[in-house]
């Protein structure tokens, strides 16, 4: 569903919450009261397809709440994992300086709400930019650097490795909250699918991080019994 904000509407991207990690909050404040004008929030419920691969990109969806994946299929019908969207990133920002099509499926893996803003008005603005594509790069470096190499390591690892790679790239990410719960719901289906393998063995290598009190499944959220003791184990 998508509907207007009236705050939204007159709020730039600069004055969002999320704003510093954001390189349309990098362009002229004029480009951004335009941007605010043809900005419309949609609303998405979980495991909707924010984006498929080969559809040209006519908006970018900046998410402002929820959590999404970024996958590839394979050939065995599963999903490989190469990216994860938070609160303040741009869905569709790096393929629209490339091929313009998308070349990830993004899911929600929870309710998102986000931005969409036309793709053609952002090209308009950011060529004029010089601080928006030194932003870009650095947000580009960052992801190639930090994230998207751990994602492949998680498929070739043993499910105890895969789930302790995968929680290090979900702190990292996502972070915890006050009661120290990873600010992304991770169901344990999720977690079976992100991890190649069954709810059953998911479940199982939980339970040993459990019983070693590190961390426990809360509902659908992962609760950090000890941050400290996971962060060595995660070392």
């Amino acid at each position: 569903m998508t509907v207007l904000a009236t705050e939204l509407q007159t709020r730039l991207c600069s004055q969002c919450p999320h704003g510093w990690l954001n390189p349309l909050a990098e362009l002229s404040p004029e480009a951004q009261r335009a941007i605010a004008q043809e900005r419309r929030v949609k609303h998405f419920p979980h495991g909707a397809v924010l984006a498929a691969i080969g559809e040209p990109i006519t908006e970018l969806l900046c998410l402002s709440s929820g959590a999404a994946k970024a996958v590839l299929p394979e050939r065995s019908s599963q999903q490989l994992l190469v990216g994860l969207f938070k609160p303040g990133d741009v869905i569709g920002l790096r393929d629209l300086f490339g091929e313009r099509r998308h070349t990830v499926n993004v899911i929600a893996l929870e309710e998102v709400t986000a931005c969409s803003i036309p793709a053609e008005l952002v090209l308009e603005h950011a060529h004029a930019s010089p601080n928006f594509w030194l932003r870009l790069v650095q947000l580009l470096t960052q992801q190639l650097e930090h994230v998207e190499g751990q994602f492949f390591v998680l498929q070739s690892r043993s499910l105890r490795e895969r789930l302790l790679a995968l929680l290090r790239v979900l702190l990292q990410t996502y972070g915890l909250d006050e009661q120290q719960r990873l600010r992304c719901r991770l169901p344990l289906s999720e977690l079976a699918t992100l991890l190649h393998s069954s709810v059953p063995a998911v479940r199982r290598a939980l339970n040993a991080l459990q019983r070693a009190q590190l961390l426990r499944l809360q509902g659908d959220y992962l609760v950090v019994a000890n941050p400290q003791a996971l962060e060595r184990l995660l070392e």
